[in-house]
């Protein structure tokens, strides 16, 4: 049985004195012996799936946070050495933080008749959830978050995680800044199984795409109950077992908005619309660059050049520019006037972007100066996606054709000898690409395989794939 565990440590806020921390404690059992080790990437894949969350969509310096991230792993996920990281943990959180925990690993119930929970960790030691929970609950933050995914049966089923458009600038500050109380949710109802696949739990990866959708709690947990339910009954009538029960999620107790929901936008602050609210004023420091994603570096550098109406033509910057209430684009405007300053900025991004693998240059162009330039060569829409994580807000808006070549960017960087004389010619271009005949079933990492099951998804709500030549 696998759970997944996701609960939100609220910080502390000392007026003038400390800002108010996101903590999170991350527990991801994908180390277990032999005998139970069938679920680890499972849970691997769960890590990737929380993980590019946390670090993607909240903004320190928009937000005026700090995000911590505490993380046991692999062996080292014992029963003893979590519980005793969970408490050294615990006396860091104060009053005004947010507190976020996961736990990716076995469930299991030693009793069923006290319908009562257990985590059963890597040395196959078994807690109390409810224990753990009255812990999580009585921490002194603001908003705690405890989300339990569990028990594992690997069908072969895709995920669907809904059709629609993610939008994580309009949700995750609500969920995680304007609320009170505490999120209690579990992935199945007492006594019921939770499924999943090697690309993750039924309820973590629906639930991680309706964070980016929904600015509550209560429509975050509605959503994904409704859907979970679903998908495991539809799993249940195709394997044909009657002994197997749909998975309910079940929430224990939910959060409270802490805003008008009647005027949501009112409670958030100006700078929360940005990722460094003051880029255009302020010199930043490469080391306060290096603690962000290539995702946030990306839009970091553009707004920049947003800031004087840029008119972009990247399909992701138009989606994101035009929901900031700031961007005003002007028509035609591709060299706007930049300050020394903001030279300056853009120059310390591009070079921090490079340092981790990047940039990534969605539809086919190359942005350096905030400005498209298309090269001969075009560099890799995602040079990383072998090494971290692609996010579903990165892919959702290529167009097919882009999103074939995205997928076959990994293939290529392992030779793989494409069929298409039009692949074969543009990696051909690529200077890495070292076409290999025997390449036709590569050894591929958990990142990317998870990459090709995000890119493909996105491909089949298209219509797609896109048909080569």
């Amino acid at each position: 049985m696998t759970v997944g565990l996701i609960a939100l440590l609220s910080g502390t806020i000392t007026t003038g004195v400390a800002q108010p921390s996101i903590r999170a404690f991350l527990v991801f059992c994908n180390g277990y012996p032999a005998e139970a080790g069938g679920i680890n990437s499972s849970v691997t894949t769960d890590s990737y799936i929380v993980k590019s969350l946390l670090r993607d969509n909240i903004s320190e310096q928009a937000w005026g946070v700090t995000l911590e991230i505490t993380e046991v792993e692999g062996e080292e996920a014992t029963a003893d050495n979590v519980m005793k990281r969970f408490e050294e943990f615990s006396r860091e959180v104060s009053p005004d933080d947010t507190v976020y925990i996961h736990y990716s690993g076995h469930g299991v119930i030693p009793d069923p008749t006290a319908n009562e929970q257990f985590l059963q960790f890597c040395d196959l030691e078994a807690r109390s959830r409810a224990e753990w929970a009255g812990k999580i609950e009585n921490l002194p933050a603001r908003l705690k978050i405890l989300i339990t995914d569990c028990c594992s049966s690997y069908p072969v089923r895709e995920l669907a995680e809904g059709p629609e458009e993610v939008n994580p600038w309009n949700s995750f500050y609500y969920l995680f800044r304007l609320h009170e109380g505490f999120v209690n949710i579990t992935a199945a109802s007492p006594g019921q199984d939770a499924f999943g696949t090697e690309r993750g739990g039924f309820l973590t990866v629906n639930l991680a795409s309706d964070m980016q959708r929904y600015k509550s709690w209560d429509k975050v947990f509605q959503r994904t109950q409704t859907r979970v339910l679903q998908e495991t009954s539809d799993e249940i009538r195709s394997l044909g077992d009657p002994a197997l029960q749909p998975q309910r999620p079940l929430a224990y107790s939910l959060a409270s908005p802490s805003f008008d929901e009647r005027n949501p936008d009112a409670s958030v602050p100006r700078t929360v619309k940005f990722i460094i609210p003051d880029s255009d004023t302020r010199i930043i420091g490469e080391d306060e660059l290096m603690g962000m994603t290539l995702h946030q570096l990306y839009f970091a550098r553009n707004e920049i050049v947003a800031r004087h109406g840029f008119d972009f033509s990247t399909p992701l910057l138009n989606y994101y520019f035009g929901d900031r209430f700031w961007y005003e684009r002007k028509e035609g405007e591709k060299n706007p006037r930049l300050s020394d300053v903001e030279e300056a900025n853009i120059d310390a991004i591009v070079k921090v972007e490079k340092q981790k693998g990047g940039p990534f240059a969605p539809h086919g162009n190359v942005v350096i100066t905030g400005l498209d330039i298309g090269v001969d060569t075009v560099p890799d829409l995602f040079p990383y996606s072998s090494s971290e994580p692609l996010s579903r807000v990165a892919v959702q808006n290529l167009s097919l054709r882009d999103l074939s070549i995205a997928r076959n960017e990994i293939f290529a960087r392992h030779g793989y000898p494409f069929k298409s004389r039009e692949l074969q010619e543009f990696f051909g271009r690529k200077p890495y690409y070292v076409r290999e005949a025997s390449a036709t079933d590569p050894s591929l990492s958990a990142v990317e395989e998870q990459n090709l099951w995000l890119i493909r998804k996105i491909e089949r709500l298209k219509g797609g794939p896109y048909k080569w030549e």
